[in-house]
């Protein structure tokens, strides 16, 4: 399975967002011009571009041989990289089923799931039915949990009046409907996720070694969830002591951290059945 996430910032550029549009199929063009919000037309474009550029990714991961699709890869890519990447070949035909859940009509072994919120636009492709959701978190939807939700949800919800929470398993549930086929409103009570009380706990640590006489490895260790993420641990290793190594390590996990954290404010989930 492979996610993929990207914005449509680069898209406000208006001889950009031409140059994007023009890449997309038909029925997505068709689909952006309907849209009266600027805002949507530019999710459209780019969700159209970032389904193209998945495919493309799984076409190259799948013909090697080695590579297993029960991993989960994950990449946020930029996309000014998926124009360019673009290929008209990838624009498999889409048809949608009885309950509205769209496929490749002429690829069925590919499955795949598109979502976005604001200016992020997600992608999910894989082997067997998959969903995604990603939700900017807004404030004031507890109440909704008491009302549509489990009262072991609702109850997690509350216990720090949590919008961030709310969206957590909110976009569970939307990303198991979508993955199914029977969308959100069918499944918000029939699907409950049990939260276990306790939190894993972790710890980092790397050594200088026997050799060198500074230890160039930077660690990040987070049982917390960074940005989409639920946690996240990073080592850099070091250089072999070349100069500047221990700012190369460092820099690159702080990097790599902050890139991240740019998702503050977002919940994405992935459901693979």
């Amino acid at each position: 399975m492979m996610i993929f996430v990207t914005t449509t910032d680069s898209l406000t550029d208006e001889k950009l967002y031409e140059k994007a549009y023009l890449l997309i199929p038909e029925y997505r063009r068709v689909k952006a011009d309907k849209m009266k919000m600027r805002e949507n037309k530019l999710q459209t474009v780019t969700a159209g571009l970032l389904l193209n550029y998945a495919v493309g990714e799984w076409s190259i991961k799948t013909g090697e041989k080695d590579y297993n699709t029960d991993e989960i890869l994950y990449e946020t890519v930029d996309i000014i990289s998926v124009i360019e990447a673009n290929n008209p070949y990838f624009n498999y035909e889409i048809a949608y089923n009885s309950q509205g859940k769209p496929y490749f009509l002429s690829n069925r072994e590919i499955f795949f799931n598109i979502s976005h919120s604001s200016n992020y636009v997600a992608c999910v492709i894989g082997d067997r039915p998959v969903g995604i959701d990603i939700e900017k978190a807004r404030k004031g939807r507890q109440n909704l949990a008491k009302r549509f939700f489990d009262i072991s949800e609702a109850e997690w919800i509350k216990e720090c009046d949590s919008d961030q929470r709310f969206f957590r398993i909110w976009t569970l549930k939307e990303a198991y409907g979508k993955a199914t086929g029977q969308g959100v409103l069918d499944i918000l009570d029939k699907i409950v996720y049990r939260l276990e009380k306790g939190k894993m706990k972790a710890y980092a640590l790397t050594d200088v070694g026997r050799v060198r006489q500074m230890n160039q490895d930077y660690q990040f260790a987070s049982t917390e969830p960074v940005g989409p993420l639920s946690n996240l641990f990073i080592v850099a290793d070091g250089m072999g002591g070349h100069r500047a190594g221990d700012f190369a390590s460092r820099y690159l996990v702080e990097h790599l951290v902050s890139y991240e954290k740019e998702f503050d404010g977002f919940s994405l989930s992935v459901i693979q059945l």
